[in-house]
C-alpha cells in the first residue's frame, strides 16, 4: 500500500536494504533503445545506398561533362583546321601575292584566335606571313624546309605543334596543314589559346564547379580565371593532372574516373578528365565536394534531427508509462516538490518493502535534517548583518538571543568616513564609485573583524562600530584606538592609488566612550543592532570635525588609554546636539613598549595626510 501524508516524525532508514533497479530509467533507457534503433538502423541503410546512387550519378555526371569539354575544344580546333583548308587548294602558279595577302587577311578576322598565318611553297619557303603582332612579309624565303610544321603537315595533312608561352604569358600553338596537291604548299597558322577560355567559361559544373585545360605537359592553357593562365601555370605536381598523364593510353574521347583530390584554390573537389582527340591535351571538370554530396549531409541532418526527435519521444513515452505504472515514483516525486517548495514538514510514506520505501524514508530524514538547517541559518544570518561571524556563531551555539534585547552599557562607539567623498560620489561615473567603496569596505571591513567590533550601520562612505557589546571585551577604547590607528594607515595606502586615478580622498574619525541604550530594533523582516543616545551622537560629531587623517577622542577615551597613545590636544569644541563644549584629542600613534615615542611618527602620518 502506497500513500502520502504529514506526519510529525521521520523514521530511521533502512540501512541493509539490498540494491534494487531503477525502473524510471530502465524504462527511459528501453524506449530510446528501441526508438533509436529503428531509426538509427533506417537511417543508415537510407545513407549507404544514398551515398551509392549519388556517387554513381557523380561518375556519371563528371564524366560526361569532361567528354562533353574535351569534345568542344575539339570542335574548336577543327573550325579553325576548315578555315584553314581552303588557304591549301589554290596552287602558287594561280593567283598574285597581293591577292594570296587579301586572303589571309580576311581569314584573320574571321578566326580571331589565328595571331599569325603563314604559307610556304612546296620547297618550304616562306612566300606570305600576315601578322596581328608585327609588320606583312611577302617573300621573305626564310627556309622551313626542314621545320616539323613543314615536314609534318607534308607527310600527315595536318600538324599540330606543341604548346607554347609566348613571352611567357599567353599560350599558343601552331597548326599547320597542307592541300591536295603539293604545289599548293603548306599553311601554317599561330593560334592564341587565350580564346579558348571562351570554351571553357562557358562549361557549367554544378553550381559552383569549374573546368579548365592543361597541355602534355602539366601547363594551364585554358581556365575561368584567365590570370592563372597568363601566369604560365604548371600543374603538373596536381595527383589528378598526374593520374590523367598516367592514363594517357586510354582510348580518346573516354573520361577518367572521378577522384576526390584537392583543386588549384586547396578546396576538396571530385575531379575528372577527358582527353582532347588528336592535341594530347587534358580537360578537367571538377566539383566542390561539399556540393557534390549536399544530398548525402542533408540525409544525415535529418536522420540527426529524427534521432533527436526520437528520443524526446522515447523519454517522454518512457516517463509517462513509468509514471502511470509506478505509483510509489509518483508519491516521492509530490514528496520531492512539496519539500522543495519549502514545505519542510511534510511526511513521504511509502509501504512497499523495497528501494522506493528506504529513499521515502531518506526524504523524510532529509527534511527534518533540512527544517533544523534552514532554522540555524536564518538564526546566524540575522545576526550576521550587525555582528561579525565569530560573534554571531557564539550567540547562535548558545541557543539564545537575550544578547540581543534592549539594555544599557557602557561602550565605545568609533564612526568613521571619507573626505570629500559627496562631492567626488556627484562627478564621477557610478562604476568608479562603487569601486571606490569596494576598496574602502574591504580593507576597513577586515580590520573590524579583527579587532571584533560590532558593525552598527553603514552608510555609503560612513560607518559605525561598537566594543564591549554586545559580548564585553577588555579594554574597548584601546581596541577602538588601535583599530582607528590602523584604519586610518589602511586608507592612506588606498588613497595613493586613488590620487593615482585623480580622485582627492581623506579620512576622519571620531571615538566617543560612555553608557548608551543598545538592542535589537526594527519590525518582523528586518531588524537592526542599533546603539542610541548621546555616546554614539558625540562619536558622530567628532568625526565631521576631524580634518584628513586625524582620529579625534573624547576624554573619557583619552583616560583610557593615556601613557599607550601619543596625542595632541585640540581644545574645546561647540558640538551640534551636544551640551557642553566637549574637550577634542588627537591621536598621533601608538607608544613602544618603553612608553618614550610613538610607535608610528607624527611626521608619517601628517604626510600621509598631506599627499591625500
Amino acid at each position: 500500500m502506497t500513500d502520502a501524508a504529514p506526519g510529525p516524525s521521520s523514521p530511521a532508514p533502512l540501512v541493509g536494504a539490498p540494491p534494487r533497479g531503477r525502473l524510471l530509467r530502465k524504462y527511459i533507457a528501453l524506449f530510446a533503445a528501441v526508438v533509436c534503433a529503428a531509426v538509427l538502423g533506417n537511417g543508415l541503410v537510407e545513407i549507404w545506398f544514398l551515398y551509392r546512387e549519388q556517387t554513381a550519378s557523380l561518375t556519371r555526371m563528371q564524366s560526361e561533362q569532361a567528354d562533353a569539354a574535351a569534345g568542344k575544344i575539339s570542335q574548336f580546333i577543327g573550325e579553325i583546321e576548315n578555315q584553314l583548308g581552303w588557304t591549301t587548294q589554290i596552287p602558287w602558279s594561280v593567283g598574285t601575292a597581293e591577292q594570296r595577302r587579301f586572303d589571309a587577311r580576311r581569314l584573320l578576322r574571321q578566326v580571331p584566335a589565328i595571331t599569325e598565318l603563314s604559307q610556304l611553297d612546296a620547297t618550304g619557303k616562306e612566300r606570305l606571313r600576315v601578322s596581328r603582332l608585327g609588320l606583312d612579309s611577302v617573300d621573305g624565303g626564310a627556309d622551313f624546309s626542314t621545320d616539323p610544321k613543314f615536314t609534318e603537315a607534308v607527310a600527315h595533312k595536318v600538324y599540330v605543334g606543341p604548346v607554347y608561352f609566348r613571352n611567357d604569358s599567353e599560350p599558343y600553338m601552331t597548326l599547320a596543314m597542307t592541300g591536295v596537291r603539293r604545289e599548293s604548299g603548306v599553311t601554317v597558322a599561330e593560334v592564341n589559346l587565350k580564346f579558348i577560355w571562351d570554351v571553357v567559361s562557358r562549361i557549367k559544373v554544378g553550381r559552383s564547379g569549374q573546368a579548365f585545360v592543361v597541355d602534355a605537359t602539366g601547363r594551364l592553357i585554358a581556365h575561368p580565371d584567365i590570370g592563372l593562365v597568363l601566369r604560365n601555370t604548371d600543374l603538373s605536381h596536381f595527383a589528378q593532372v598526374q593520374a590523367a598523364q598516367a592514363a594517357a593510353g586510354r582510348v580518346p574521347g573516354e573520361a577518367d574516373r572521378p577522384t576526390v583530390t584537392e583543386s588549384i584554390q586547396g578546396k576538396r573537389v571530385i575531379s575528372a578528365s577527358a582527353p582532347v582527340a588528336r592535341l594530347g591535351w587534358r580537360v578537367f571538370a571538377e566539383l566542390p565536394l561539399s556540393e557534390a554530396y549536399a544530398p548525402l549531409y542533408a540525409s544525415l541532418e535529418r536522420t540527426g534531427i529524427i534521432v533527436l526527435i526520437g528520443l524526446a519521444g522515447a523519454f517522454l513515452a518512457g516517463l509517462f508509462l513509468a509514471r502511470r505504472m509506478v505509483v510509489p515514483i509518483r508519491a516521492l516525486q509530490a514528496g520531492a516538490e512539496r519539500i522543495g517548495g519549502g514545505d519542510l514538514g511534510y511526511r513521504v510514506e511509502v509501504r512497499t518493502g523495497d528501494e522506493l520505501e528506504t529513499l521515502a524514508d531518506q526524504f523524510n530524514t532529509m527534511s527534518a535534517e533540512l527544517r533544523e538547517s534552514k532554522a540555524r541559518e536564518e538564526r546566524v544570518g540575522r545576526l550576521r548583518r550587525f555582528l561579525t561571524a565569530q560573534l554571531a556563531d557564539v550567540i547562535e551555539s548558545s541557543g539564545s538571543e537575550a544578547l540581543l534585547e534592549s539594555h544599557r552599557r557602557e561602550v565605545t562607539v568609533v564612526f568613521c568616513d571619507l573626505r570629500g567623498f559627496t562631492a567626488f560620489a556627484e562627478a564621477a561615473e557610478p562604476q568608479e564609485v562603487m569601486r571606490i567603496l569596494g576598496e574602502y569596505h574591504a580593507g576597513l571591513g577586515a580590520l573590524i573583524n579583527k579587532y571584533e567590533g560590532t558593525l552598527e550601520r553603514f552608510v555609503g562612505d560612513g560607518l559605525m562600530m561598537l566594543f564591549n557589546d554586545p559580548l564585553p571585551c577588555p579594554d574597548p577604547s584601546l581596541r577602538a584606538v588601535r583599530m582607528a590607528i590602523e584604519m586610518r594607515d589602511c586608507v592612506a595606502a588606498l588613497a595613493i592609488g586613488w590620487r593615482q586615478r585623480g580622485h582627492a580622498l581623506g579620512f576622519g574619525i571620531g571615538i566617543a566612550h560612555g553608557e548608551t541604550t543598545l538592542g535589537r530594533i526594527g519590525f518582523e523582516g528586518r531588524f537592526d543592532y542599533s546603539a542610541i543616545g548621546t555616546v554614539p551622537n558625540l562619536a558622530a560629531r567628532l568625526c565631521a570635525e576631524a580634518r584628513n587623517g586625524q582620529i579625534l577622542i573624547d576624554p573619557k577615551v583619552e583616560g583610557a588609554v593615556a601613557g599607550l597613545v601619543e596625542c595632541e590636544v585640540l581644545g574645546e569644541l561647540v558640538l551640534k546636539g551636544i551640551r557642553l563644549p566637549v574637550r577634542a584629542v588627537n591621536v598621533l600613534g601608538l607608544r613602544d613598549a618603553a612608553g618614550d615615542a610613538p610607535v608610528r611618527s607624527v611626521a608619517s602620518s601628517a604626510a600621509a595626510a598631506a599627499r591625500i
